[in-house]
């Protein structure tokens, strides 16, 4: 079972995380989560390059990522509602994220294990929905978890899958507790582990960094400053965009951001303030992570940034796997120990 490949996948609104293992290597990918129906082209080198990126699901081509920018003229992600995993971006975006595996050579795609993830709020009603449409393109093992305990995962299991010692106990032999605030594109999703145990009372969602995005939309269309969803997204990040050249736009994106960081905080202090002062940590992970992480901060000081944000959740899902695949092995020598 260690030779089984092993697939941590967080199909993001904005973008795709992927991090698979395979006997004892890591594979990493990252795209847009851009969809568009797929259209001729012309051009032998460009159609050589969109085919990379094109993907057929219930009978129809898609173009996906920056194929589906460039080529399908898309300028918003995809997936802006809790139900949008039932349609066909979903899926494309799942057999894309095989096709480009396949493409790096990864080994053992035709049966893998999938470790994928629902937001929190949705989880109890989503997961087994989940596994029913990804299997619709993909033939594979799948365990669904809260979106945020990929980030905990992360965390808390090394590359091999087993808790660290010190992120899992005191030095006087208590378990430690943690709480994570994933900040998504959709959505932002909060989880609560009080001593090793998911805490029901804990796990909540609220409005994602999309929300920022379509407010610096508005701020920028009212300065004379052209953008759509897409800049925006990625303005939020770099600071600038680009109309009749590269702008500077840091004072409009503090104005867009504060009030979704005011709606995280909200939601966080009303979901975790009665644990929060007696917990070891709290977990700040997500795409959107670095836009909240001094306001949290400043408010829970012992807030920490996950090393690397943004693909936490995938990072933390294969571990996940790692895990469970070492687990089953060491299961079934020791069955076969016992037989001989």
């Amino acid at each position: 079972m260690l030779n089984k490949t092993i697939i941590g996948l967080d199909v993001g609104r904005s973008a795709v995380k992927v991090v698979a293992f395979h006997n004892g290597l890591y594979y990493r990918l990252i795209f847009p989560s851009l969809v568009s129906p797929a259209i001729a082209i012309n051009d032998e080198a460009t159609a050589a390059r969109a085919e990379l990126e094109t993907v057929e699901v219930m009978g129809k081509r898609y173009f996906t990522g920056d194929t589906a920018r460039l080529q399908g003229g898309v300028n918003m992600s995809v997936g802006l509602s809790n139900d949008w995993t039932d349609g066909p971006e979903y899926l494309a975006l799942v057999a894309s994220t095989i096709k480009r595996l396949s493409q790096m050579k990864v080994p053992g795609l035709e049966n893998p294990y999938i470790v994928l993830g629902t937001p929190a709020s949705l989880y109890g009603q989503q997961k087994e929905l989940l596994v029913h449409r990804t299997q619709q393109v993909v033939m594979a093992e799948m365990k669904v978890l809260p979106q945020p305990m990929g980030a905990y995962c992360d965390f808390f299991l090394d590359t091999k899958g087993m808790p660290i010692k010190d992120r899992k106990v005191r030095g006087d032999g208590k378990a430690r507790s943690y709480a994570v605030v994933e900040v998504g594109h959709f959505t932002t999703d909060f989880l609560l582990m009080r001593e090793g145990n998911y805490i029901e009372r804990g796990a909540g969602s609220c409005e994602g960094v999309n929300f920022a995005a379509d407010n610096l939309v508005r701020i920028l269309t009212a300065k004379g400053i052209q953008s759509d969803l897409l800049s925006a997204e990625e303005a939020l990040r770099t600071k600038t965009v680009i109309d009749f050249g590269e702008r500077r736009v840091e004072a409009e994106v503090t104005e867009a951001v504060d009030f979704v960081v005011q709606k995280i905080l909200t939601k966080a202090n009303a979901l975790l303030s009665n644990e929060v002062r007696t917990l070891d940590g709290v977990l700040l992970a997500g795409g959107g992570a670095p836009i909240v992480f001094e306001a949290l901060k400043q408010k829970w000081p012992h807030t920490m940034l996950m090393e690397n944000p943004r693909t936490s959740v995938a990072d933390g899902f294969c571990r996940y796997g790692v895990g469970q695949m070492i687990r089953r092995t060491l299961a079934a020598e020791a069955a076969l120990s016992a037989k001989a």
